[in-house]
């Protein structure tokens, strides 16, 4: 139970950070944005880093892993800003929200045996961010996309499950070396340095980032720290992969938050959709 509640605190965390990249993505443009956010987060981070010292023991392999999971995690993250520049909360966040199933496989590569009970939990939480994704309003949801935008926000949402769901079983290594902090911290830079090509390229609609924009980036670095934060100390305990499926709620909880703060639409069968995650992670927790 306690691990699906570090999942579903990370959700929580991340439906917030979500908010604020739809808000700010097609202004500032979603490579810069990406950037800031992890850099913003690493800055966040340092005091308690320097302050516990365990970084300074890190020894090579550790710093290679460190240096694999935040190309990954730079990748990801710029991947998902992009599909936020292109659609809104209610379609990138559940389509996004799947990868913890690329987790509990890996689980099962390694040893993980789900009962029945729980593979149905699994398939529910997964057809429920599929619900919520493909049964927006007609004058909403994949209307909103500009024409011609469809396949690279497809190719964003693949590519950000892909590389989230490799970070969240890399991130989890890397912490049981260094510490929850110190993995999340050292990830921050090298994800950043691997996003610098593509922001040569990028056109934001502003060519100065606002101060409005800059504390928003600020907050998106805290919440992105505080979930990889809780992930990482997730990997502690057991089950941890079931625990990774409570993130898978952060779709669901960022389509309320969205019609809640953003005034964006909503359906009934998004609501089933939503019923079905929730049902599925309650399973989990308790099984």
């Amino acid at each position: 139970m306690l691990a699906v509640m570090f999942g579903l605190f990370a959700a929580l965390c991340w439906s917030l950070h979500d908010l604020l990249a739809r808000k700010f993505a097609n202004d500032v443009g979603p490579v810069r944005m990406a950037i800031g956010t992890l850099l913003a987060g690493g800055v966040l981070l340092a005091g308690i880093v320097l302050w516990n010292g365990t970084i300074l023991e890190a020894d090579a392999p550790t710093l290679q892993l460190a240096l694999i999971l935040g190309i990954l995690y730079g990748l990801a993250i710029c991947s998902l800003f992009t599909a936020f520049s292109l659609a809104p909360v209610s379609i990138v966040g559940p389509a996004t929200a799947g990868y913890p199933a690329l987790v509990v496989i890996w689980g099962m590569i390694n040893g993980l045996h789900p009962s029945a009970l729980q593979w149905g939990a699994v398939i529910a939480i997964i057809i429920g961010a599929i619900v919520v994704a493909r049964t927006g309003p007609s004058d909403g949801g994949l209307s909103e996309v500009k024409p011609g935008k469809i396949p690279l926000l497809i190719f964003s949402c693949i590519v950000a499950e892909v590389f989230f769901a490799s970070s969240v079983i890399l991130v989890q290594k890397l912490a049981a070396h260094v510490g929850e902090f110190e993995a999340t911290f050292m990830s921050r830079f090298p994800a950043a340095l691997v996003l610098v090509p593509f922001v040569m390229r990028e056109k934001p609609d502003v060519t100065k980032i606002s101060s409005k924009a800059w504390v928003g980036i600020f907050a998106m670095g805290a919440f992105d720290v505080a979930a990889v934060s809780g992930i990482n100390y997730m990997g502690r305990l057991p089950n941890k992969e079931f625990g990774s499926m409570g993130i898978s709620a952060y779709g669901a909880i960022a389509t309320l938050l969205a019609m809640i703060l953003l005034k964006e639409k909503t359906t009934i069968w998004q609501w089933v959709g939503i019923a079905m995650i929730c049902i599925g992670v309650g399973i989990l927790g308790t099984s």
